[in-house]
């Protein structure tokens, strides 16, 4: 077959990696100028700074496969991430409080969780674990029994400490996420099983961080005779019928047998106007949050300062969701803080240089010890619309797309129909070409 690939992120470069595996035809066109979508990463200063995903998770070892094709996944090439991802949330603007792993468990045991709201939400553990246990690491639809109620609105019935100190922060610093972009549903999901980022061990590349995977990914294609590999070709409208598809971009009409969607789930019912009511429903009613990141370089060691700040909306950080700080060893620390998807939408019409002004004015506010530090330069990734919401009733919709069937000739990827993570998005890619030849 000759499949066209629509978007170069990390589950369309997948997904065309598979493609060429099993020896189809790949047309892989990209409307950004590098492929990567949010796993990229920019030098900067002498520094690669990432402009989206920041590592990748030990237990999706779909990655570690992908990485060992490439010739990547050697010890002199990895960096274990995971005591750098531990995080201190800032309660009452006062006390940086270590709250250890990203499951529910280990905050419920933590000291700072009254005993009152401990033992309620101990109570609640036991249901939820049942239905964790049972879930399907590969299928987030399993747990569409929980869909119903978004989880801060559940869990702020047991423990409201536990929401303002350690689920909304946790989910702002991951996500950007606010209380009503995710059900319990995905919460309980995204917590269980083999491939969630619960207790799992993180690694990343010493050179490029996690934006070296696609970058060697694109490389790889880019040299590969069986790919007609096509940065900076944004894509205006895909058709397709029994005879094939179409895929129309403003200089030339591509035809194939089939099409990969690899972009994000709110941008494939414009470009396919040809999609059933149904399916289009669906499509249309998916949201993305927005997660900027700003970089730092401060005339300054990093001295006293912790390596990780998160910042609880509870306490008036609604804007920036976490704050991260590096000394490089010679006077000066590298720093980046992140948006909450409020803030992104906010601010949406700001000029960069206000967005800067703002973003340094929140560090402060958060960090005090910070008044008056130098910045020698700062820079911003915006990113509107960076990871899927799931809110109450997301995975019952996908439940019902799901069951209309696939489509002839059209394959969809995307974190939206898993987790954000890149080794989930990444399967998605892989799950689409299974699809396709398949048929």
């Amino acid at each position: 077959m000759r499949v066209i690939v629509v978007g170069a992120g990390i589950a369309g470069l997948g997904a065309a990696f598979r493609l060429r595996e099993l020896g189809h035809e790949v047309v892989l066109l990209e409307k950004d100028g590098e492929p990567g979508g949010r796993c990229r990463s920019v030098l900067w200063h002498g520094i690669w700074a990432v402009t989206g995903a920041f590592a990748f998770l030990g237990s999706e070892t779909g990655l570690i496969e992908q990485a060992t094709k490439l010739g990547l996944y050697t010890p002199d090439q990895l960096s274990d991430l995971t005591a750098a991802h531990r995080w201190n949330v800032l309660v009452k603007r006062q006390q940086a409080l270590d709250f250890g792993a990203f499951d529910m468990l280990a905050a419920a045991r933590h000291p700072y969780i009254p005993l009152g709201e401990k033992a309620r939400l101990l109570a609640t553990l036991p249901k939820l674990a049942k239905q964790m246990l049972e879930a399907d690491a590969h299928d987030i639809t399993s747990t569409v029994a929980l869909d119903d109620v978004n989880a801060c609105e559940y869990f702020r019935r047991y423990s409201p400490t536990f929401v303002d100190y350690f689920l909304e922060p946790c989910m702002g610093m991951f996500c950007g996420y606010g209380e009503d972009d995710f059900s319990l549903a995905w919460a309980a999901w995204s917590s269980a099983g083999r491939l969630s980022w619960s207790g799992s061990t993180m690694w990343s590349f010493k050179e490029r961080g996690a934006g070296k995977l696609t970058w060697a990914l694109g490389r790889h294609l880019a040299a590969d005779p069986g790919t007609d590999y096509r940065l900076g070709q944004a894509v205006e409208r895909v058709e397709f019928d029994s005879d094939g598809v179409r895929v129309h971009t403003a200089a030339e009409r591509i035809a194939g047998d089939a099409v990969v969607m690899a972009v994000p789930g709110h941008q494939v019912a414009p470009l396919l106007p040809g999609l059933d009511a149904a399916r289009r429903g669906f499509f249309e009613q998916v949201d993305y949050a927005g997660h900027h990141i700003v970089y730092y370089l401060l005339d300054r060691p990093k001295g006293e300062l912790l390596d990780t700040y998160v910042l609880p909306a509870a306490d008036g950080f609604r804007r920036t969701g976490n704050l991260r700080f590096t000394d490089l060893g010679d006077g000066r620390t590298f720093a980046h803080s992140q948006w909450k998807d409020w803030g992104c939408r906010e601010h949406a019409g700001a000029a960069t240089e206000e967005l800067l002004a703002i973003a340094w004015a929140d560090v402060v506010d958060a960090v005090p010890a910070l008044q008056g530090t130098r910045v020698i330069d700062s820079f911003i990734c915006r990113q509107p619309a960076a990871i899927c919401k799931r809110p109450k009733g997301y995975i019952g919709r996908l439940e019902r797309w799901r069951d209309l069937g696939p489509l002839p000739r059209v394959a969809f990827c995307g974190d939206y129909l898993s987790n954000s993570t890149v080794g989930q998005a990444h399967w998605t890619g892989l799950e689409a070409v299974r699809e396709l030849t398949a048929s």
